[in-house]
């Protein structure tokens, strides 16, 4: 019962320690707001598309994706798009 539990800990841990481009994105705004309450809309959608992608992840739509070569360059295409509108932002 507990080591799925600890699985999940470490799995978020392992998630949210890493300073990605979306967890600076995260922090950048939250300094710039002067109220947490203004920051939550940042803080619920990257923490929705993560969840988004945990998912995506488990169900194998990766494994599909990718055995497409006009999707997999239409993928890296729109996250070189997500990339540079981080940079562009910071």
């Amino acid at each position: 019962m507990t080591q799925p539990i600890v699985h999940g800990i470490l799995l978020a841990l392992g998630l949210i320690l890493p300073l990605g481009a979306q967890n600076v994105f995260v922090f950048n705004q939250d300094a710039n707001q002067n109220k947490f309450i203004k920051s939550l809309p940042v803080i619920i959608t990257a923490g929705v598309c993560d969840t988004f992608l945990i998912i995506i992840a488990v169900l194998g739509v990766s494994l599909i994706l990718m055995s497409l070569p006009i999707l997999q360059l239409v993928i890296y295409i729109i996250g070189l798009m997500f990339l540079l509108y981080m940079v562009w932002s910071l």
